[in-house]
């Protein structure tokens, strides 16, 4: 008994690894022929930013749903630069690309300011929150300031400002993203805006940019 016992159990082995064994044989080719692998946006991208490392992903698409133009490989795209709005998640094709540099984004660093008393100050956010903002959104920013020169250092309540300052850049290139997780935001302010909104002794508490409803 012991013996037959052990012919079935070994037959059924077998015949369990030949269905496996099968049923990948089968599947793969099926599932190549109805999906394949195209570029999509990692985040929102904006027309003049760049695309580097993390800014777009391959994904599987249905092979009947892929659009006219899709790219099947990061290689066409990577170091090129956006010639228009392509949301997060959606394909990329070569006419949102170019590889002619755009302008700088004046201004686009914190201390120059503009004829009209505009600057841009950079406020350092989550990627996931980035990812979903295009340069020009009406934002608002919540924010736990820091009070570090108090000893022991000071965290303050969270302030939330609905002032409806614009996205004037972000920049993912910064390499504090691969460090920290999070990416420098530059929002188009008035001089007399920051002294009036901003709190005092803010210094890297945590803050949260997301998509005005005004």
């Amino acid at each position: 008994m012991v013996v037959v016992r052990r012919v079935i159990k070994g037959i059924f082995l077998l015949l369990l690894v030949g269905g496996l064994v099968a049923g990948i044989t089968i599947g793969v080719p099926m599932f190549n022929e109805t999906f394949t692998s195209i570029a999509v946006a990692a985040v929102n991208l904006s027309p003049g930013m760049r695309i580097g490392d993390g800014m777009a992903v391959m994904r599987m698409w249905r092979r009947d749903q892929v659009p006219e133009g899709a790219v099947f490989s990061l290689e066409g795209i990577m170091g090129k630069y956006v010639r228009e709005r392509v949301a997060k998640d959606q394909p990329i094709s070569p006419r949102q690309v170019t590889t002619v540099a755009p302008p700088p984004p004046h201004p686009c660093l914190r201390g120059i300011v503009t004829p009209q008393g505009y600057h841009a100050s950079p406020f350092w956010v989550p990627t996931a929150d980035a990812a979903r903002l295009f340069v020009g959104d009406r934002v608002d920013i919540t924010m736990v300031p820091i009070d570090r020169t108090q000893t022991p250092i000071v965290v303050k309540d969270r302030v939330t400002l609905r002032v409806g300052w614009r996205v004037h850049y972000i920049d993912y290139a910064d390499p504090i993203r691969e460090r920290q997780g999070v990416v420098p935001v530059y929002l188009k302010i008035k001089s007399e805006e920051a002294d009036k909104y901003l709190p005092d002794a803010w210094d890297g508490g945590t803050t949260r940019i997301f998509r005005s409803d005004r």
